[in-house]
């Protein structure tokens, strides 16, 4: 049998998706039905309960592959990055109509009027996938009655330009284990997110991030660093912004900084960190760029 990576391979010793049927040993196999979530952030925990560890977020428009249901809780699969890990089954919808626009703000507010003076609006993240079906005012009206303002919604085919910008964005926001949203983000999820935004996929943790499409640069610093550089220790990601400066969500400020590499560099060794492990530069800034 193979050693597969548990975090995006959907199998336990009493249950396992139908697809891993050749490579682990499971009492029985599933195909698994696809549902959508319904909250604005939901934490993909390690077990069933609000106490176990938080593995990673997924937000409003997520599509997941459900393969088991118990209590109030479901194990499900993320389609966006194929993570694995148990939500609360009542965030989880059928309603499986394709998605129109995405939220391009950091954050934003659904309100159950097209009213910004709406009482206890619901809160929204930057990516997350939305059903329009139809304007009212300044207001984009969502298939499940909300309404969104227009400054904040896009189609999905609207993408940045350069992740790096994407990233820029979320300077000052807290770090948080786990987090992938404005209200709190950790290294990888920072470079996860503003990845996703310019149209590019993206895996959810620094070590699978350090093996995205392009080349590794030499870490004697024979080649000049430039914007879009990910720079990687071992559990730890950051971004180039120029080729001085660096972008990286970290507990030691508690929120997004941009630092001067070398200082970074300097001071996780000193709080025994390790040394720089790779240098990786993508193969473009966004899917744009690719295609073009």
């Amino acid at each position: 049998m193979k050693d597969l990576d548990r975090r995006i391979n959907a199998f336990r010793p009493d249950l396992a998706a139908e697809h891993l049927r050749d490579s682990v040993e499971a009492t029985r196999y599933v195909q698994g039905h696809v549902a959508r979530v319904t909250a604005g952030a939901a934490s993909l925990h390690a077990g069933p309960g609000h106490d176990m560890p938080v593995v990673t977020q997924i937000i409003y428009g997520d599509d997941v592959t459900v393969y088991d249901e118990a209590g109030n809780w479901a194990w499900v699969q993320n389609n966006r990055d194929g993570y694995v890990g148990y939500l609360p089954s009542g965030i989880l919808s059928g309603d499986m109509q394709q998605p129109t626009h995405k939220v391009t703000a950091l954050s934003t507010f659904a309100y159950g009027q097209p009213n910004l003076k709406t009482p206890l609006p619901y809160k929204l993240y930057m990516n997350s996938r939305l059903l329009v079906v139809g304007e009212v005012d300044d207001f984009m009206q969502l298939a499940d009655g909300r309404f969104v303002h227009k400054a904040h919604v896009g189609v999905l085919a609207d993408i940045a330009d350069d992740f790096v910008s994407v990233a820029e964005r979320y300077v000052e926001v807290p770090y948080l284990w786990g987090g992938r949203t404005s209200d709190g983000i950790d290294c990888s999820g920072l470079v996860q997110v503003a990845y996703e935004f310019a149209g590019l996929s993206c895996p959810r943790d620094s070590d699978m991030q350090q093996e995205l499409d392009g080349r590794d640069l030499d870490l004697g610093g024979m080649e000049e660093m430039q914007r879009g550089d990910l720079i990687f220790w071992k559990g730890h990601v950051a971004i180039m912004v120029n080729d001085m400066m660096l972008l990286h969500a970290n507990a030691h400020y508690m929120k997004v900084a941009i630092e001067t590499f070398h200082k970074v560099v300097s001071r996780v060794a000193a709080e025994g960190g390790g040394d720089l492990i790779a240098i990786r530069r993508p193969t473009a800034l966004s899917a744009a760029a690719l295609s073009a």
